[in-house]
């Protein structure tokens, strides 16, 4: 298989690595992200002080700030390709698994750095108890991958229209719903929520599910895309 070879891991590193040095240099997604997460829960802290949210309701909160935090700074890896005219170079240079592989490896990277300092924020103003640590970390996980390929698939036929702002969200918000409210039901049950384990168990399933159909839609979708 072309994903098992050598010089696909090569590729994928390559714009992998591409990708991380050009926001080092410019920060701009990163940037952008960080702030819009920590100001949304500081945001949150000071209007509900007088409220304790039940964690269903923090679950939600949760997912709700990482998702437009993502369609900020996300739609940014092909947007800045396009801006900078390096599209045709990219495609040139490497194959459509490579690139594929290789942005939604750097969006991971973005949404795992923005996050260190996000939920620590969320968790101290909102006053949420976390009660499942380990299950809170695997539904971040599962989540990233999810908001990761999505917005690499999205982003990509986004970047190419011209109304790309706004195009972004408009496409993602169908698409990743039901993915949002059943990681909101596993982070709840994280948060404390009196939730069986069977229906935990489920949500993670379903987001499993949606994280391997991302996959297959990436493997099968995305030159058509990118091409």
């Amino acid at each position: 298989m072309k994903l098992l070879k050598r010089e696909f891991f090569q590729g994928a590193r390559a714009v992998f690595w591409k990708d991380v040095l050009s926001e080092w240099r410019s920060r701009a997604a990163l940037g952008a992200v960080t702030l819009f997460s920590l100001a949304a829960p500081i945001t949150l802290g000071f209007s509900l002080k007088e409220q304790k949210l039940v964690p269903e309701a923090q679950g939600a909160l949760l997912w709700s700030i990482l998702f437009f935090a993502a369609c900020i700074g996300l739609p940014r890896a092909f947007v800045k390709e396009e801006e900078a005219q390096t599209s045709a170079l990219l495609r040139l240079h490497f194959g459509s698994d490579e690139v594929f592989w290789g942005k939604a490896a750097g969006q991971m990277a973005l949404l795992f750095v923005t996050q260190l300092a996000a939920i620590p924020v969320f968790v101290l103003l909102l006053g949420v108890r976390v009660h499942n640590a380990p299950l809170l970390l695997w539904t971040l996980l599962c989540g990233d991958l999810g908001l990761a390929l999505s917005s690499t698939l999205i982003g990509a036929m986004a970047a190419q229209a011209r109304g790309r702002g706004a195009l972004f969200p408009a496409l993602a918000a169908p698409v990743v719903l039901p993915l949002l409210a059943t990681l909101s039901v596993a982070t709840s049950a994280a948060f404390g929520a009196k939730l069986d384990a069977a229906a935990v168990m489920n949500a993670l399933m379903i987001v499993a599910a949606f994280d391997l159909a991302l996959v297959g839609a990436g493997i099968l979708g995305f030159e058509l895309v990118w091409k």
